[in-house]
């Protein structure tokens, strides 16, 4: 999902920033946490950071560069360069689109306390980030703030650089977070301790809040602790609003520094207690950032890549690294989640449940990733959706913090299940899926899920004339239509994934009747004009199309074509994944390979889009033209992912541009949800190795090697030393079963590439 409202960027990268390891991480034999540089994303609209966190991980702790305390500036809590940082945060997400989160912020200053923001700002130098650590020098405080994490909690050291013997205050600010909700509520349980809840709410536009958790200790013995309500000191143990918080002013520090340590629950202050107590124990600082960089190895190491290149090494870990932070947990260590839609108290007896779920973006990449690598992760996260379906009557289709916030198209839930069983893992439900999938896809009353359905069954399409509520009165339930075309065509795919989870399980007519559904795409396409375009009621088109069109919906300026959802009729050309043959001959092959050219050619392509991220891909299709994917792959590879800041093309996506860079540098890459086959590039490196799970995959070992004289064009594939004829194309079983994959390249005098 890309920002609605678009930010100007406050900084310019020079350099690539590189983490830079500590002797300690140095002398381990490999680890892979600092084959992470955390930096990059974070400027060019990334919306990365590069705090400290473990792989899908509730809490994480890093700087805030922005002044979160009057309003939402943004997604990004961070941007490389800022010229300030503010504070910290502890509950923070990477590569959203709306603002969200950056809550229980820390903030600290020198001398007389005061509430001026600018007592708090400090610029700040020798930054210093790899997976699960951040470092960095407060200039101003003449502090050094390191931090590390655990799954539910954080912790911090604060250690003075001088003898000035200036008093630190550390301030716990309930009314600065990113959300658009401020204020909260904290009880003082001891000196050292204080626990409360911090309000979050009104992401993109939705108007649902939520409480977010918080048991903060410090390890100083005698530290004066004042209280704030509506910004003044009070006698009051608990206190609450948007003007409330916690001051901690120390005159000296026992040990010579300040160590903070951060609880986090959605379910309550008993419970983030709990985390803490449970997670980090009585270990150290370090014996913390040391389970850290084991965790974070532990994950990392699933895949081997061997080239010579600090830069490649980076990027490509990096990306594995983004693709690891959503959807994160959200159960407590006892079990427990707050499911928010029925406010309700559940536990969670044989899973993790997890949370953020930006499905229209990471159902196309980042789930098939997972499925892959970490599928053991994937089967809980199908869980979760399944239980979210039990508990509220809907498959999640934008999940937040317990609540469905409805945002963006289509049925994104749909294919990640259907996808997640095709390629082996079953450990789930199937019959309770097929009941949700069905749930929103027949039902005509009051689906928040799929609007327009009424149209969509009667028609085949949403016409643009009717699409239900008023659109001068948009929100995200109130059954109008975004983008009428491109959301037939999300339905187009979802019912194919119906389809095939129902055929795979014996259910025929039902498969039937949903892989007819999934065709109605061939409605919206005008032979004339060769796009899908708007058609009205009446079955007639929408006079004054404009492909090109990208400024009008509703109230999204900039956010599609008419009739087309965060792109236009060139972004949505090919957007059929479920059915890419039939396409093709509905087009014609000539007129499909010309189209597919003007695309790339005359800059329509946009690989931060997710409708068109997988059109490198689909010159595949065309017999002969193979290498043009190859080219393009890589081309957009190395041009967009680099090892800097700016180093991510676009808003993360919670991950998704992240795993398309993964699958792509590996040299295989799932176009379709819902059809278990991979289609072809070359790979980036030499040899790559991939250590599947011992669930499901069995602990297998895959060895990906690159031959031959050239980099970027291969014309011969062999699995296990015998050459397949299929050269482009490998099915998800072939792939999981194999123990080595060559893909043999062609000399430089071979490789030019067919328009």
């Amino acid at each position: 999902m890309k920002k609605i409202v678009f930010w100007m960027l406050g900084c310019y990268c020079l350099f690539s920033c590189q983490p830079t390891p500590t002797e300690k991480q140095t002398n381990l034999q490999e680890d892979y946490s600092t084959k992470v540089n955390p930096f990059i994303g974070t400027i060019n609209d990334g919306n990365t950071h590069p705090g400290a966190t473990l792989p899908w991980g509730m809490a994480s702790a890093l700087p805030h560069t922005k002044d979160f305390r009057e309003k939402a500036n943004g997604p990004a809590y961070y941007n490389f360069g800022d010229e300030k940082i503010y504070g910290f945060g502890n509950v923070n997400l990477s590569g959203l689109g709306c603002p969200v989160a950056g809550a229980v912020p820390l903030k600290l200053s020198t001398g007389k306390f005061d509430w001026d923001i600018e007592n708090f700002a400090s610029t700040y130098k020798d930054e210093e980030a790899y997976a699960g650590y951040y470092k960095v020098t407060l200039e101003k405080h003449q502090l050094v703030a390191e931090m590390t994490a655990t799954t539910r909690s954080t912790i911090y050291n604060f250690t003075p650089q001088n003898d000035d013997k200036q008093p630190i205050n550390l301030f716990l600010d309930l009314g600065a977070n990113t959300s658009h909700r401020k204020g909260g509520s904290l009880k003082v349980v001891s000196p050292q301790l204080i626990t409360g809840s911090q309000l979050d709410g009104a992401f993109c536009g939705f108007q649902k809040s939520t409480n977010i958790y918080f048991a903060l200790e410090i390890n100083q013995p005698n530290p004066q602790v004042k209280i704030y309500e509506n910004q003044k000191v009070t006698d009051k143990r608990e206190v609450k609003g948007d003007k409330a918080g916690v001051v901690w002013t120390l005159d000296q520090l026992d040990q010579g520094k300040l160590e903070v340590r951060v609880g986090i629950s959605f379910v309550s202050e008993k419970n983030a207690l709990d985390n803490l107590r449970k997670e980090q124990g009585d270990l150290s600082f370090e014996g913390i950032h040391q389970k850290a960089i084991a965790e974070w190895n532990k994950q990392l190491q699933k895949v081997d890549i061997e080239t010579s290149s600090n830069d490649d090494e980076q990027i490509f870990y990096t990306a594995l690294y983004h693709s690891l932070l959503l959807p994160h947990v959200i159960s407590d260590v006892n079990g427990e989640y707050y499911s928010r839609e029925i406010d309700k108290v559940l536990v969670a007896d044989d899973y993790t449940r997890y949370s953020t779920y930006s499905l229209w973006d990471t159902y196309r990449t980042l789930h098939p990733l997972l499925a892959l690598l970490y599928p053991k992760e994937q089967r809980d996260m199908v869980v979760t959706m399944l239980e979210m379906y039990k508990e509220w009557g809907w498959l999640p289709k934008w999940e937040l913090f317990g609540y469905d916030t409805f945002v963006m198209v289509g049925d994104p839930a749909v294919p990640v299940i259907s996808d997640t069983y095709l390629k082996g893992i079953t450990d789930f439900d199937t019959e309770l899926a097929i009941e949700a999938m069905l749930a929103t896809a027949a039902n005509t009353k009051k689906n928040p899920t799929r609007p327009g359905i009424s149209q969509y069954i009667e028609h085949g399409y949403i016409p643009i004339d009717d699409r239900g509520g008023d659109p001068q009165k948009f929100s995200w339930t109130n059954g109008i239509v975004w983008g009428p075309v491109s959301t037939t065509l999300e339905y187009n795919l979802a019912d194919y994934n119906i389809a095939q989870l129902a055929n795979v399980l014996g259910k025929n007519e039902l498969a039937k009747e949903y892989y007819r559904r999934s065709d109605s795409y061939k409605k919206l396409y005008d032979p004339k004009t060769t796009f899908f375009r708007p058609k009205l009621k009446n079955g007639n088109w929408m006079e004054s199309f404009n492909p090109t069109d990208r400024f009008f919906d509703i109230r999204w300026e900039g956010s599609g074509g008419k009739g087309f959802v965060e792109g236009n009729a060139w972004q949505y050309n090919f957007f059929v994944p479920h059915a890419m043959n039939d396409l093709k001959s509905l087009m014609g092959e000539e007129v499909f390979l010309s189209k597919l050219n003007d695309l790339f050619s005359n800059g329509e392509y946009d690989l931060t889009n997710e409708p068109d991220i997988t059109y490198p891909y689909l010159f595949n299709y065309v017999k002969g033209h193979e290498k043009k994917t190859q080219q393009l792959v890589r081309e957009k590879g190395d041009l967009h992912f680099t090892n800097t800041p700016s180093g991510i093309p676009g808003n993360d996506d919670a991950g998704t541009l992240s795993a398309w860079l993964v699958f792509s540098q590996l040299g295989f890459f799932p176009d379709a949800p819902g059809i278990p086959t991979y289609q072809l590039t070359t790979p980036k490196f030499e040899k790559a190795t991939i250590h599947l799970d011992d669930y499901v995959y069995n602990g297998q070992t895959i060895e990906i090697i690159k031959t031959g004289e050239n980099d970027r064009y291969f014309n011969q594939f062999t699995i296990d030393g015998k050459v397949r004829e299929e050269v482009y194309q490998l099915s998800h079983q072939e792939l999981v079963s194999t123990n080595e994959l060559v893909f043999n390249t062609v000399s430089e005098r071979l490789s030019e590439v067919k328009e």
